[in-house]
């Protein structure tokens, strides 16, 4: 084998060197796109959850929101009637005292009070009276009628209180309704932030995991661009060797067709001198000769 042959051979073994790479880097570039595939679309569906978690994060802040309004509206509600409670007890303990104080600075029953009256009238009426006896009796029915007027305003009193102590009722029951209702509303509220927590947990949770789903699909892309580069520079390399081959075997060929005229020339220079010497030629000098355009050809 000659050295032209063995560099063609090497050329050769390069080719199907680099076509194993090539085939490799194929194989990887072509693995690693279907991975994109995969985290592209597994970003999609977490991007897609996030847009609906995101909604209901929302929605649940609203709540909150509208939670709080609620709860600050029923909070004054509350501490309104809470002053109007206070308010119209405080009314009533103090007609209360001025009812007990009337009642007691009576200290004698309305019907006795009345029946005092009346005969003390027909005794003025009726009985033979000085003027001494008779103002003492005026005097004394002016003392009762007097403390009539004060169990009077005991009755008027006493109704009043009785309307307060339901109008009292009515704002008790207003402050220990608000009271529940407040209850409730933080009960909610806390469930509500519970709820806003997790969603917030789970947002965060997500977006960090969209943010290392990106970081692989840059870190694979740039790596099939890499490959691309590579498998580009290979088929390059490839294609230059191929070319340097062909260019070899034309050499060869070219070189192969040049000894050959040069033998010729000499075999015909030699079978010449052989026929000018008058020497007898072989056929196969004849059309070397011939061939060669040093020996005209016999007509036929």
């Amino acid at each position: 084998m000659t050295v032209l042959n063995e560099s063609v051979g090497s050329l050769r073994q390069r080719e199907n060197e680099l076509r194993q790479m090539l085939s490799k880097l194929k194989e990887e570039r072509r693995s690693l796109i279907e991975e994109l595939k995969q985290l592209r679309a597994k970003r999609f569906e977490l991007i897609d959850k996030v847009r609906k978690e995101r909604e209901s994060f929302r929605e649940a802040v609203e709540r909150k929101r509208k939670m709080q309004d609620d709860l600050e509206r029923i909070r004054n509600e509350r501490r309104e009637a809470l002053e109007r409670f206070k308010e119209v007890r405080d009314e009533v303990i103090k007609l209360k005292e001025e009812y007990k104080y009337l009642v007691s600075s009576v200290g004698i029953p309305e019907k006795v009070l009345r029946r005092r009256i009346a005969r003390l009238e027909r005794r003025i009426e009726t009985s033979p009276l000085n003027r001494d006896q008779e103002r003492d009796i005026v005097m004394q029915i002016s003392q009762y009628e007097a403390m009539l007027q004060n169990l009077n305003r005991a009755k008027s009193l006493k109704r009043k209180i009785l309307e307060l102590m339901t109008e009292m009722e009515k704002w008790r029951f207003f402050v220990r309704d608000a009271g529940e209702r407040i209850g409730k509303i933080k009960e909610e509220l806390n469930k509500v932030y519970d709820e806003i927590t997790s969603r917030k947990e789970a947002l965060e949770k997500m977006n960090k995991e969209i943010d290392e789903l990106t970081e692989e699909i840059k870190k694979r892309s740039e790596r099939v661009d890499k490959l691309s580069e590579e498998i580009e520079k290979i088929r390059a390399d490839m294609m230059g060797i191929q070319e340097e081959i062909k260019k070899r075997f034309e050499a060869t060929l070219a070189s192969s067709k040049e000894a050959e005229k040069k033998i010729k020339e000499k075999l015909a220079e030699e079978a010449l001198e052989k026929y000018r010497g008058g020497e007898k030629l072989s056929i196969e000098e004849l059309k070397l000769l011939i061939e060669m355009g040093l020996l005209e050809k016999p007509p036929s």
